[in-house]
């Protein structure tokens, strides 16, 4: 019979092999188990029944939910930052400048006298446009006044904007914000100040941030039209 040569070992020189080439102390009289001659399959010693397959697919799955939790947190991160709003990160509110700015003063039922306080303002690069502030006092408190303000078209008035208020409990001032009038500095308009029933308190009509006699206020009676 003719002898057989283990794989990568040499061949026994008697009829009796030699079982020294067996791997982890097996012996033949071992039930169920199985001997290995030439170089021992390499085993894990870790534990018994763990093989290196089985560990490489443990680790890899730690690696991969542990870049998944990474991408995860990034992109809530990004999110996150991405909601912010953009002018509280990268801009800054437009400058407003004052380009002309003047007061006048007329008659006014119940007061010394109103004071208008006009300005002509433009915030950045935008639109330049009129406004204006009202104020009086020794109005009676009890009730609410309006002031309105428009220019007059074909000899009749257009309202371009009203305010209404009631006088401050504390200082007795009366303060109406006339705010954009759509006008430019040389058109002529009208402010008119009612109280609650509709009653006309005052007027005046003029180009208030005109230079010289052409800004002056021209003032209306009450039931008097405010447009010649």
């Amino acid at each position: 019979m003719p002898f057989l040569r283990p794989l990568g070992g040499r061949a026994p020189t008697s009829a009796s092999m030699n079982l020294q080439g067996t791997t982890f102390g097996q012996q033949p009289e071992e039930p169920g188990e199985t001997l290995t001659f030439g170089i021992p399959e390499r085993r894990s010693l870790l534990l018994p029944g763990i093989r290196w397959p089985a560990i490489a697919a443990v680790a890899a799955g730690i690696v991969i939910r542990g870049l998944a939790l990474a991408l995860t947190l990034v992109l809530l991160t990004h999110d996150a930052t991405s909601h912010v709003p953009v002018t509280a990160r990268t801009q800054r509110p437009p400058g407003i400048d004052v380009l002309i700015a003047g007061a006048v003063s007329f008659p006014l039922t119940g007061t010394p006298g109103a004071l208008l306080q006009v300005q002509y303002l433009q915030a950045g690069h935008g639109p330049a446009a009129i406004w204006a502030t009202l104020a009086a006092s020794g109005l009676p408190r009890d009730t609410y006044y309006t002031a309105t303000a428009g220019d007059c078209v074909g000899g009749h008035p257009r309202m371009l904007v009203s305010a209404s208020s009631y006088p401050d409990p504390q200082t007795d001032m009366l303060i109406l914000p006339l705010n954009n009038l759509p006008a430019s500095v040389p058109t002529e308009i009208w402010i008119k100040v009612t109280n609650a029933p509709g009653t006309n308190l005052g007027a005046a009509r003029g180009a208030f941030l005109m230079p010289g006699t052409a800004g002056r206020a021209v003032p209306i009676p009450p039931g008097q039209p405010v447009c010649p």
